[in-house]
């Protein structure tokens, strides 16, 4: 029995007990209180009654009858007894008095004429007594019971989660937990395994950053270093400048990578969010095309413009950027044609990127996502493996999501939705 189930079970059957006890307790009071039994205080005025006609040496005798007639024991009780000094204020204002408890039944009436006060001792009936001691200990035994049947799957799921918490803090990243759908914090699970998925999302990002960025700048260091060696070694004016020509891309190829780091890690900040306002998504892409066809001359790239409501709700700095990223994308693969089009249905927007070169295949359709993911391919198209996760990246911060699919042209199809 783990320290978990037993906190609780003690808790709770504690509170149960302790509410039980203090219910019981106030009932008792209140019984005794506001619900005296009527026989009793008839019976006592009716035995006052007849005692207060005798006279003092009758009166032994005929409680003794009485006695011997009830179940009950009557006794009187001098007005100088330290009991009866303490009940005379009370019987002052009230013509008798009652008092109930499990065992006896005492009452107290005054007898006009004599100096005494007449006591009444009624033995509580021991089997009912005994019947209601049994009914609370089957009760609050019963309460036990289901709170242990309840409680036991509880504290075994906080403990198999404890233990995945545990697991995990000793950096074992697959410590899930799998809580059947019936379990009380089913939720607590899932976003416990949420929560590890996007850490180890996180960790594997670092490190595969980590990776890329020293194999992208070693290669063009390694270059550059080695073409300041050729011009030191060449006294050639014409290769010494073809060499500072390479330095230079060299340079450039490494601006665009510290760019792009710098690009993807302002997107998967904490505090980066969509600044949504209405935009004519016509014009953005446009513009995108008017724009990148000059690098891409012997590209066919085709528009199909919206012809219903073309002004939307986005981020219309980060949505350029994630359409700009899947036509550039197109334009490396592509063997000729792009077809661009916006659809719209009844809760979402859609941008589609289709080309016509070899395409994804469909065991990558998911990883292709990732950052500094780069598949083989043959046109050997040079990259950071980073585009496509800064699109991924945007569609995440307009609650969207980013697709790939088989083209009808042949090749891929990448799908931008989003809610309107």
């Amino acid at each position: 029995m783990n320290n978990i189930f037993l906190r609780l079970y003690l808790l709770i059957v504690a509170t149960i007990l302790v509410v039980g006890i203090s219910l019981d307790y106030l009932w008792q009071n209140f019984e005794q209180k506001e619900s005296p039994s009527e026989i009793n205080q008839t019976l006592l005025r009716l035995v006052s009654l007849q005692l207060e006609e005798l006279e003092k040496d009758e009166l032994p005798n005929r409680l003794q009858k009485i006695n011997s007639q009830f179940e009950g024991e009557f006794s009187l009780l001098p007005l100088k007894a330290p009991l009866a000094q303490s009940l005379e204020q009370e019987l002052q204002t009230s013509e008798s008095i009652l008092m109930y408890s499990d065992l006896e039944t005492l009452g107290f009436i005054k007898l006009a004429g004599h100096p005494w006060i007449l006591q009444l001792k009624f033995l509580t009936n021991d089997p009912i007594s005994t019947t209601k001691n049994i009914f609370i200990t089957l009760f609050y035994g019963l309460i036990a019971l289901v709170i242990f049947y309840w409680i036991w799957p509880l504290s075994k799921d906080l403990d198999r989660l404890e233990k995945a918490v545990n697991q995990f803090d000793q950096q074992q990243w697959q410590s899930k937990v799998e809580l059947p759908a019936s379990s009380s914090i089913n939720h607590l699970a899932k976003a416990y395994n949420a929560l590890l998925d996007k850490i180890k999302l996180l960790v594997e990002t670092q490190q595969a950053m980590s990776h890329s960025i020293s194999h992208e700048l070693r290669t063009p260091l390694a270059r550059i270093r080695f073409s300041l060696q050729m011009a030191e070694e060449s006294n050639d004016i014409e290769g010494i400048q073809k060499q500072i020509a390479s330095i230079g891309d060299d340079i450039v190829e490494m601006n665009d990578l510290i760019s792009e780091l710098l690009n993807f890690a302002s997107l998967e900040s904490i505090y980066a969010v969509a600044k949504l306002e209405k935009g004519d998504i016509n014009m953005l892409i446009e513009t995108l095309i008017e724009r990148l066809e000059i690098n891409y001359q012997n590209k066919n790239i085709i528009f199909s413009k919206c012809s219903t409501n073309s002004r939307i709700s986005c981020d219309s700095y980060l949505m350029e950027r994630a359409v700009q990223n899947l036509i550039i994308n197109a334009c490396k693969f592509a063997n000729k044609n792009i077809l661009i089009s916006f659809q719209q249905s009844e809760h979402a927007n859609q941008i589609l990127v289709e080309d016509d070169g070899p395409g994804v295949q469909e065991k990558y359709r998911v990883k292709i996502f990732d950052s500094f993911i780069q598949l083989d391919n043959q046109n050997k198209n040079k990259g950071f493996g980073l585009g496509l996760a800064i699109v991924k990246r945007v569609m995440t911060l307009h609650s969207g999501s980013a697709e790939v699919e088989k083209s009808s042209l042949g090749g891929a199809k990448f799908i931008l939705s989003w809610p309107k």
